[in-house]
């Protein structure tokens, strides 16, 4: 089947929709959600390459890119992360070729790349679903790593302690103190998408989460954000932290703590059994101590620089840190 790409502007063209309901099982109330929250994307609205089947005109596949800030050592770069692709059935089954160039989700990212480097744009970064990383590593311009899945069952013994003068409460004021402590936490890692007050509002508006700030002395040094996900887990998102001792420590423990009450009052479908983050460099040395152990499953991270002016190993996957909301 020979195919046409296209690349628009705004993400909600006639036939996207129908797409979405005829050939994944994400279901109605999903797209709807979904729609409105990328919609209301803080760096603006996703970019769509649509591939149409070139006698038709049908709409046959789509490949999204959410436009994002990254904080590379501190400096905001321009950047887009890539989601929601979407291939026909039929278009699938009438692949032959195992060149992975000729593969239709290939050739619509690099109808992405060539038009986001024609408009200046800077960087490429991705948590894909790990079966795509095979294929990922055929390409020399990518920079493929991964950051490990560490948990811990619950119930607990017993709450963990957070350590002298802090105290954890819930979030209810998104003001300038999440926006200081953003600051906090940038500077302790190389890269990471942009998690100021608007930003993450607008990343924790999508599912159920609970948000947990933590204080010390009355002052905001953490947040951290954790939900139920994936098979009896609690699972732990976005964390800011004012510093990667005291303040992280606080911040994970609080986290379990958290799965831990879940866990003594969800039954059935609901139970939950383990409290699990992603663990990156950073973090890892801290959840260890807090008694997590290394699980069974890795989180990829892709990136691919676009524009000369930044540097392949300044946004090395090693840098980075990454939830697993990402």
């Amino acid at each position: 089947m020979a195919i046409e790409l296209e690349f628009h502007e705004v993400a909600d063209l006639p036939g996207l929709e129908q797409l979405w309901r005829e050939e994944t099982d994400w279901g109605e109330e999903t797209l709807r959600s979904l729609h409105q929250w990328f919609m209301a994307a803080p760096f603006g609205r996703p970019r769509i390459v649509v591939a149409r089947d070139g006698r038709s005109g049908d709409i046959v596949g789509q490949f999204r890119f959410m436009p994002s800030h990254v904080s590379v050592d501190g400096r905001e770069v321009r950047a887009h992360r890539p989601f929601g692709t979407i291939i026909t059935k039929a278009m699938r089954q009438g692949m032959t070729s195992l060149n992975p160039m000729n593969q239709p989700a290939v050739a619509m990212y690099m109808r992405a790349v060539e038009e986001l480097q024609a408009r200046g744009e800077q960087l490429i970064y991705m948590v894909p679903d790990p079966r795509w990383v095979r294929m990922f590593k055929m390409f020399g311009f990518l920079q493929t790593g991964s950051f490990p899945l560490w948990s811990r069952a619950v119930p607990l013994p017993a709450p963990l302690p957070l350590g002298d003068g802090f105290e954890a409460t819930g979030l209810t004021d998104w003001d300038g103190e999440v926006d200081r402590l953003w600051e906090s936490t940038r500077g302790l890692h190389g890269c990471m998408a942009v998690r100021d007050a608007a930003t993450l509002r607008w990343r924790l508006a999508n599912a159920r989460y609970t948000v947990t700030a933590v204080r010390r002395g009355g002052e905001l040094v953490a947040l951290v954000a954790s939900r139920a996900k994936g098979d009896r887990q609690w699972l732990v998102c976005d964390l800011l932290a004012a510093d990667a001792g005291p303040s992280l420590h606080a911040a994970l423990a609080a986290a379990a703590n958290v799965a831990h009450e879940e866990s003594l009052v969800r039954t059935g479908e609901l139970e939950i059994r383990k409290v699990a983050v992603l663990a990156t460099g950073l973090l890892e040395p801290v959840v260890r101590g807090l008694g997590f152990a290394r699980d069974a499953y890795d989180f990829p991270i892709v990136t691919h620089v676009l524009d000369d002016s930044l540097r392949r190993e300044e946004v090395a996957p090693s840098r980075w840190y990454v939830s697993a909301n990402d």
